[in-house]
């Protein structure tokens, strides 16, 4: 490609860009619908397992229950299993 009077090439043209490396945050990266939330679920359970312990530690185990079954269900739905 040439620059012309009407389109010089810089830095942030595209046409200067290295090819694509596969970063998510690459403007380029493919959009798709096939994405794997194993990890998304873990960090859910997690998140619901901290607040099952600290509510145990407070004596709120109705809290605590809520909690453990949130994390049940998430589980679950991940692996397919019905309730």
């Amino acid at each position: 490609m040439q620059a012309t009077k009407f389109c010089e090439f810089g830095p942030g043209d595209s046409a200067t860009w290295p090819p694509f490396a596969g970063h998510p945050h690459d403007p380029r990266a493919p959009i798709g619908s096939d994405e794997d939330f194993t990890l998304d679920t873990i960090n859910d359970a997690r998140g619901f397992l901290a607040i099952a312990e600290v509510a145990a530690k407070k004596g709120d185990i109705g809290k605590a229950r809520y909690a453990l079954s949130e994390a049940c269900k998430s589980i679950r739905e991940l692996i397919g299993e019905d309730q």
